[in-house]
């Protein structure tokens, strides 16, 4: 069994690591971890911008590699093999063709990532994800925090 786990460095995706490794252990699962690096186009349509978008693309890489060496550590004790990678493109899009490319069982992500005002404009991963895969995915649920505490 592989399990795909989408992940942006935010609480709710280690959240949804955790969730996938639970499962994974049951199921003797290999964890597939990708982290996708959202596209660049406001400079692509502005060719005057093009070393600034050298610049953002490699920070948006070295965030990438950062956010996948940090869920390593996370991963070091599960007991089956672990992948991680990252990738360019559109979030929804690229984890659905990677999903089925590496032939995944199950996606187990998170409802909520870092962009509340991409979300807000473009609608959410996770819905989109839902909506275009013909592969089974668990949404791990944000912790809701109660006023006043």
């Amino acid at each position: 069994m592989k399990i795909l786990v989408p992940i942006d460095g935010s609480k709710i995706s280690q959240n949804a690591v955790k969730a996938a490794k639970e499962i994974g252990e049951k199921f003797k699962a290999k964890l597939i971890v990708l982290t996708v690096i959202p596209e660049t186009t406001i400079f692509e349509q502005f060719p005057t911008n093009f070393p600034y978008a050298l610049e953002v693309s490699k920070a948006n890489t070295e965030h990438a590699e950062y956010v996948l060496s940090d869920i390593e550590k996370e991963v070091s004790d599960y007991p089956y093999e672990v992948e991680t990678f990252y990738k360019s493109g559109n979030p929804a899009s690229k984890i659905v063709k990677f999903a089925e490319e590496e032939g995944v069982d199950l996606i187990v992500m998170g409802n909520r990532g870092l962009g509340a005002f991409s979300r807000t404009l473009l609608g959410s991963v996770s819905s989109k994800v839902i909506n275009q895969s013909k592969i089974s995915v668990l949404v791990v649920k944000s912790d809701i925090e109660k006023k006043g505490e």
